[in-house]
């Protein structure tokens, strides 16, 4: 079991006595020790273990009469500053100590004195600005240690000399600018190592000499500009490596070669400009590879070539301008891609050759004016296409060719001004369709045809006047269209039987006949002419008022706020007794004529 696992399972053992407990203070009901005032004590009745639970109780010093056979000791949350030398002496058989968030400002070279037996040591959220040479001298069983979110400027050489055992090293979010060579020296059993959210410019050769054990390494939001050839291949074992958020303008060629086992390489929010054809040798087991926001101008052939088990690529935010015919090639496996936001105004013919089994791929906020027939030609497996933002103008014939297994295709302001009749034909798997917020006035009679699995239609905020008699016939499976924001004047008869959910708030609607089985309405923003032609409206609303509701959920709430909600009115503009009224407050008797 690896350290962070069996931290997290301990933690859980140990709340789960804490559910036991009496109130703070009060000695437990078990046989031995009494617990010391004000903490919460809990013997655990299987491995019958004392924990000590002491947390934010504005301590300034140590409990005194902790007993002798704790287990476990949580003091975090307090205000001790200091722990002085020799401070658990008499806890020899202490096996984790959390003195997280506590004000430490100093901790005493010998503070830990006796300790042999501790596995989990957790310093983090305090004030230690820096530790003295043998500080965890003491403390050779340690598993796993947590000096995260302090204020440590430097690390003394031979600081962690004897841990022998470590699995687990948190220096995350302190202030080291500079490493010494040595300062992992005898740290062979280390699985990870976080540095991120330090100073760190520049990683020196050595640094990670010995750490051949080590899986997983978290280097992000330093201000590293550059990585050297000669620094990570010393990590043989390394699965996932995380250099996100730096300042990296260069990667030397051969900077990760030999790296055999690494799965996940993180490389956004740098400032990369280019990519060289050996800069991924090497990495025959990578799955995925981060790569956005960065500074990319292009892409060169082969540069992906070793990278034959990628299953995830990231490329959004960069400045490609152009995707060359055969970009990706050796990505057989790739999965996932995303070119979102890389300014790409040109896709070259065979630009995506290769990609047999990419699932999603993800081309919006480009200008996309430029596309060649059949673009995505061989990417029969992709099931969802996102195009939204890409001044794609029309949607043409042969632009969607081959993507047979697609279901879901987002199109969503891409600035399209019309479609041509056939431009869907041969998406017989598609379940959704975006095309909200384009510049569409009308639609093609056939448009639809073949589409008898398409369960979602969007097409709100267009411009539509009208939908073709039959446009809505083949659709046999949709339950979800949302054609509000347009300019329909009707809709046509007897094609909306299947629908379940339907908005037409903010057309020009003046009459409607509800369809059988829906369970929800939009109405709002329509001239309703609230004659006889709206009869059966009126009685739907007054049977079943939870399908058009008064009140309709218009978003959800953020950072736990409750969700906002919008009136749904069925407002009347005629005839003129009625007008200003809802047609739900209407009386039995105005419809009495009818």
């Amino acid at each position: 079991m690896a350290p962070r696992e069996g931290s997290l399972l301990l933690l859980l053992l140990l709340f789960g006595a804490a559910l036991e407990v009496a109130e703070p203070g009060v000695p437990e009901t078990t046989e031995g020790p009494q617990c010391p005032s004000p903490c919460a004590c809990a013997l655990d009745d299987s491995t019958d273990e004392l924990s000590v639970f002491c947390t934010s109780r504005n301590l300034t010093r140590l409990p005194a009469g902790l007993p002798t056979d704790t287990r476990a000791l949580w003091l975090d949350g307090n205000n001790l500053s200091c722990v002085p030398a020799a401070a658990f002496r008499n806890l020899s058989g202490l096996g984790f100590l959390n003195l997280q968030g506590s004000g430490l400002a100093r901790l005493e070279p010998q503070a830990l004195l006796g300790l042999r037996g501790l596995a989990h040591l957790h310093l983090g959220r305090n004030q230690l600005r820096s530790l003295a040479p043998g500080t965890f001298a003491h403390t050779p069983g340690l598993a796993s240690l947590g000096l995260g979110n302090n204020l440590l400027g430097r690390l003394d050489e031979g600081l962690f000399q004897g841990l022998a055992d470590l699995w687990d090293l948190n220096l995350g979010r302190n202030a080291l600018a500079v490493l010494p060579d040595t300062a992992f020296r005898g740290l062979g059993s280390l699985r990870e190592l976080v540095l991120a959210g330090n100073r760190l410019a520049y990683l020196q050769p050595a640094l990670f000499c010995g750490l051949a054990e080590l899986r997983e390494l978290d280097l992000s939001r330093n201000a590293l500009r550059g990585l050297k050839a000669n620094v990570f291949p010393q990590l043989p074992r390394l699965q996932k490596l995380y250099l996100n958020h730096n300042q990296l303008g260069a990667v030397a060629p051969g900077a990760f070669l030999g790296m055999r086992a690494l799965r996940w390489l993180d490389l956004s929010y740098n400032r990369v400009a280019s990519l060289q054809e050996d800069t991924f040798s090497g990495l025959l087991g990578l799955r995925v590879l981060r790569l956005a926001h960065n500074a990319l101008g292009g892409l060169r052939p082969r540069t992906f070539r070793d990278l034959h088990l990628l299953q995830e690529l990231r490329l959004s935010h960069n400045r490609l301008q152009l995707l060359p015919e055969r970009a990706f090639e050796g990505l057989g496996r790739l999965e996932v891609l995303a070119l979102d936001h890389c300014q790409v105004q040109e896709v070259q013919a065979g630009a995506f050759l290769g990609l047999l089994n990419v699932a999603v791929m993800n081309l919006s906020g480009n200008c996309l004016r430029g596309l060649p027939e059949q673009p995505f030609q061989g990417l029969g497996r992709l099931h969802s296409l996102h195009l939204e933002d890409s001044c794609l103008g029309r949607l043409r014939r042969l632009t969607l060719a081959g993507l047979s297994g697609l279901r879901r295709l987002f199109l969503r302001g891409g600035g399209i001004v019309a479609v041509d009749e056939h431009s869907l034909l041969g998406l017989g798997e598609l379940q959704e369709l975006d095309l909200t917020a384009n510049l569409l006035t009308h639609l093609p009679a056939g448009l639809f045809q073949g589409l008898g699995k398409l369960e979602y239609l969007l097409l709100a905020r267009n411009r539509l006047v009208e939908l073709p008699a039959d446009a809505l016939a083949p659709l046999h499976h949709t339950f979800w269209l949302d054609v509000s924001h347009n300019r329909l004047r009707a809709l046509p008869a007897g094609q909306l039987g299947r629908l379940r959910f339907l908005s037409l708030s903010n057309n020009s609607l003046q009459g409607f006949m509800p369809p059988p089985g829906l369970e929800r309405l939009w109405l709002p923003g329509n001239p309703w002419h609230c004659g006889c032609g709206l009869h059966a409206l009126w009685a739907l609303a007054q049977l079943h008022p939870g399908v058009v509701p008064r009140f309709v959920r218009a978003a959800e709430g953020e950072d736990g706020q409750p969700p906002a909600y919008a009136y749904n009115n069925i407002t009347c503009a005629g005839p003129p007794s009625v007008a200003g009224l809802d047609l739900r407050d209407l009386s039995d008797a105005h419809f009495a004529h009818c």
